[in-house]
């Protein structure tokens, strides 16, 4: 995998840029949590009824966000920085539409966006300007097949905690499928990490990922337990949802980052 064409790369308040918008991404995706956690009941014509007060400051942050990526496109002239931006644009536009459906997607792209993000923040970053340190792709499914399944499957999880989360499905199916996003990323990860223990980037995103994925289904069960003891309008729960959340962005970023770090080292 090369550089996107024309990317600056050569600077490195480039990738301090990206870290801090990727930061300021996470932020605004834990105040939407915030907001979808206090969300009055779903009316009968879908719409969903928000406190304006958290809603304003939740759109406050998304917009900061999508001028500071504007800016950060501007800075790497490079198409995919501006995919990312169109992503971003995007997603705000649908966090105004009040719709179940929209808010589902809405809660999707937001991961998109953010993994986008960290995605620059990897490709502006020292290692990557140092190139690539080969590796044999060797593994049966292979390694470049596994890259584009992690951030599918963890996006589908996504899709589904959404839905749970606006009522459109029940809680069964995100759990069952957590559980093979685990399994899945474990795999991958003590694979990673056997076979190239000495590796400077693979080893270590390979760690992040299994660490934090653990962490997320950790979090979920204890949001799920959580919701049974107590209202769903308790502090407890709220907190534990929005860390349920956070955390599910850093797992697709986290597993976006180690697929486009294999696919970038594997040798020819």
């Amino acid at each position: 995998m090369e550089p996107p064409p024309n990317m600056k790369t050569d600077t490195p308040w480039l990738h301090r840029s990206a870290i801090l918008v990727a930061f300021c991404a996470l932020l605004a995706i834990a105040a939407g949590a915030v907001v979808t956690s206090l969300y009055r009941p779903i009316a009968a014509n879908g719409a969903i009824s928000i406190n304006p007060a958290f809603e304003f400051w939740h759109h406050m942050v998304a917009g900061v966000v999508v001028v500071l990526m504007f800016a950060l496109a501007i800075a790497l002239r490079s198409q995919f920085a501006w995919i990312a931006l169109a992503a971003g644009m995007v997603d705000a536009g649908l966090g105004f539409a009040g719709q179940a459906f929209a808010s589902i997607l809405h809660a999707l792209l937001a991961q998109i966006f953010f993994g986008l993000i960290v995605a620059l923040a990897v490709m502006t970053s020292e290692s990557w300007r140092r190139g690539p340190d080969p590796i044999q792709d060797s593994w049966r499914p292979s390694l470049r097949s596994l890259s584009i399944a992690l951030p599918a499957v963890v996006l589908f999880q996504t899709t589904l905690g959404a839905s749970y989360r606006y009522h459109a499905l029940g809680v069964i199916w995100h759990i069952l499928n957590a559980m093979l996003v685990l399994l899945l990323v474990l795999i991958v990860a003590v694979f990673l990490i056997r076979q190239f223990p000495q590796h400077p980037t693979i080893r270590p995103a390979a760690i992040a990922a299994a660490v934090i994925t653990s962490v997320q289904v950790m979090l979920g069960f204890t949001t799920f337990m959580m919701l049974i003891l107590f209202p769903e309008s308790s502090l407890s729960v709220i907190i534990t949802s929005v860390l349920h959340v956070a955390t599910g962005s850093l797992t697709f970023a986290a597993v976006l980052a180690l697929a486009i770090l294999i696919r970038y080292n594997i040798g020819r």
